[in-house]
C-alpha cells in the first residue's frame, strides 16, 4: 500500500533557515534509510537570508557574504533571497511512491503555484526555458529542489508582500535583468495566511496526501 500521509508544519513565527534545513535533512534521511515512510511538508517565512545552489555562480551575489546570512545548499538553481512576506514551501517527498521523474515533479510544482495565484485572480504562467512562475516578464515565484535516491528536498517560494528591494543585492536566479514582483502588486488584499491555506489545499489535491500536524 502506498503511504500518502505527510507531516505538515505551518509555523506562526519566522524561522531560521538552517533549523528548517536540518529538519528537512532528517526527514530525507529517514525516508532513504526506511526508518520512516512519512513525507514532510513545511510552509512558513524566513528571516532575511540568501541561498545559493550547488554549482552557483558566486558573481550573482552582489555583496560580501560576510554582510548577510548566506547559505550554500544542496539544490539546483542559482542565488535567491528569502524574507518575511514571502511564503516558502519545502517538500520532502518519496517520488518512488509518486512518479520517478524530476521533470514531472518540477511541472507539478509550477502547477501548484499557478493554481494558487489564479485563486487570487492573478494571471500568471510559466516561461519557456526557465523554471518558476512569471507574470509577463516579471518573476513572482522561484523553484529550487534537490533529490537523493528519489527523495526530494527544498521546494518553492512565492513573493506575497515582501520587501523586493532585498533582491537588488543579487542577480535573482542568475537571470540578468530579472524583475521580481509580489502578489500584492496585483491583489492589494492578499494575506499570507490565506495564501498558506490555499497552497496546502492545492498540494492535497495534486498529491492526494493526508496531512497530520506535528
Amino acid at each position: 500500500m502506498i503511504n500518502r500521509t505527510s507531516i505538515i508544519k505551518q509555523p506562526d513565527k519566522i524561522s531560521f533557515f538552517y533549523d528548517v534545513y536540518k529538519l528537512q535533512k532528517e526527514y530525507q534521511d529517514s525516508l532513504i534509510s526506511g526508518k520512516s515512510n512519512m513525507n514532510f511538508i513545511w510552509l512558513g517565512e524566513h528571516q532575511l537570508c540568501y541561498t545559493v545552489g550547488r554549482g552557483s555562480n558566486m558573481d550573482n551575489l552582489l555583496f560580501s557574504a560576510d554582510e548577510q546570512d548566506v547559505f550554500k545548499i544542496d539544490r539546483g538553481g542559482e542565488v535567491t533571497c528569502h524574507m518575511p512576506g514571502q511564503l516558502v514551501t519545502y517538500l520532502v517527498l518519496d517520488l518512488s511512491n509518486l512518479n520517478k521523474d524530476l521533470n514531472w515533479y518540477l511541472r507539478k510544482i509550477e502547477k501548484i503555484i499557478i493554481k494558487t495565484l489564479r485563486s487570487f485572480n492573478i494571471n500568471c504562467s510559466t516561461k519557456d526555458g526557465f523554471t518558476g512562475v512569471w507574470i509577463g516578464e516579471n518573476k513572482i515565484a522561484s523553484i529550487g529542489i534537490g533529490c537523493k535516491r528519489w527523495v526530494t528536498i527544498h521546494g518553492f517560494s512565492i513573493n506575497v508582500n515582501c520587501k523586493l528591494e532585498n533582491f537588488n543585492k543579487i542577480v535573482p536566479c542568475g537571470i540578468e535583468g530579472c524583475q521580481m514582483v509580489n502578489m500584492s502588486d496585483y491583489n492589494k488584499n492578499v494575506d499570507i495566511k490565506e495564501v498558506k491555506k490555499i497552497v496546502k489545499k492545492i498540494i492535497h489535491e495534486e498529491f492526494n496526501f493526508n496531512f497530520v500536524s506535528e
